[in-house]
């Protein structure tokens, strides 16, 4: 094995892994991987609002890190530790770690993702998230008027957790759009019909005309106030409004990297589009692709962008070209129910029960097992 090694550094584990699962065993001995995860576990966004409801599920969606590179791997595990910038040829972070504090690449990827409202992003570092994810599903459980402000799949998919477990609470979703998760009317009926059916009240075309003075979370009962006059009470506010494409990194590198829409411009190879960085690929949330951020196109990059990075690691040009795939969005209502979009074609609670019934933690789980 070389004296010197040549770094891929992977900056998030999230989105990264199967990126990870497909180099790791054919990167030339000249390379080793470096993880970089700002947390010090795993965590499965997916079924994060349920881990926010039902008990044990908080175990579903934290995995270790740990275990991932054997003992005598030559690649690295970095975790708990924030990437804070980069240029074209290191990574520097927020501590000292054994490689220091600032981590030379011969080749990055960036997978930072979005952020979220808790608990669809972590909101502590530690393994103390069990505990915060607990302290919500007992919030929850003492509710009882709950208010969901955004009627996409965040939205949607908390109502169907709440009234698939909690019959006896009134659960209002509120969004500002006439349709739920986007303008496909097809999967908007289906997703409509079954939240009414387990007892939501969902509220269209309206906007939260005091959203400033609203406290989200659990606390006493207070007034939310609509756009058209309309007041709503709850002892428990959820945010859904949706999400940011975590982008610090680029646009400290260079802000003129970012469209927009507010995504990291990238080629058709999914390298940051800048000639002062050839080796700098990304992927997932933050990219700016034409196509629906979700995990499944998460995963579709994972096989482009582990081809290109061999292909550089080994002296070649990085050529394999990304293409969308057809879209595919699918929204889980509860365990039982839920809708898929099929480029234009919706179908109903029998196929997102695909989706409900794991929310494909067990996908995760197996995701952290040892690869080496």
């Amino acid at each position: 094995m070389p004296e010197e090694l040549k770094n891929v550094v992977i900056v998030g584990a999230n989105s990264s892994m199967s990126v990870i699962q497909s180099i790791h065993k054919k990167l030339p001995q000249t390379h080793r991987i470096v993880l970089i995860e700002a947390n010090e576990y795993a965590f499965f966004p997916p079924a994060a609002l349920r881990a926010g409801v039902a008990p044990s599920w908080e175990n579903q969606v934290v995995a270790s890190l740990d275990k991932v590179f054997g003992e005598k791997s030559r690649h690295v595990l970095i975790k708990g530790t924030k990437a804070i910038n980069f240029d074209d040829k290191s990574v520097k972070v927020d501590k000292t770690t054994k490689l220091g504090d600032n981590i030379p690449y011969d080749i990055l990827l960036l997978a930072t993702g979005s952020n979220y409202a808790f608990p669809c992003r972590p909101d502590t570092q530690s393994m103390e998230i069990k505990d915060h994810l607990k302290t919500m599903q007992d919030e929850f459980k003492k509710a009882q008027k709950v208010v969901i402000v955004g009627g996409g799949p965040l939205g949607v998919e908390m109502a169907g957790e709440l009234c698939e477990r909690y019959t006896d609470k009134e659960v209002t979703l509120v969004h500002s759009q006439g349709d739920l998760c986007g303008k496909e009317v097809g999967l908007h009926n289906e997703l409509h019909k079954q939240l009414t059916k387990l007892g939501a009240n969902i509220v269209l075309n309206e906007r939260v005309d005091n959203i400033k003075e609203i406290n989200f979370g659990y606390g006493d009962e207070r007034t939310i106030k609509t756009t058209s006059g309309k007041e709503l009470q709850a002892d428990y506010i959820f945010n859904a409004m949706g999400t940011k494409p975590n982008v610090s990194l680029v646009q400290a590198f260079d802000e003129s990297l970012i469209s927009d829409k507010g995504l990291v411009k990238v080629n058709d190879k999914l390298l940051v589009d800048s000639p002062k960085l050839g080796r700098v690929f990304a992927m997932g949330d933050i990219v700016d692709v034409d196509e629906l951020k979700t995990f499944v196109n998460a995963k579709r990059h994972s096989s482009y962008i582990a081809t290109n990075i061999l292909s550089l690691s080994t002296g070649k040009e990085a050529s394999k070209k990304y293409s969308t795939g057809p879209t595919i969005m699918a929204v889980a209502v509860g365990m039982k129910g839920g809708a898929i979009r099929l480029g234009c074609l919706s179908f109903g609670a029998w196929a997102g029960s695909f989706k409900g019934r794991t929310l494909f933690t067990d996908i995760f789980q197996n995701t952290y097992k040892p690869l080496d």
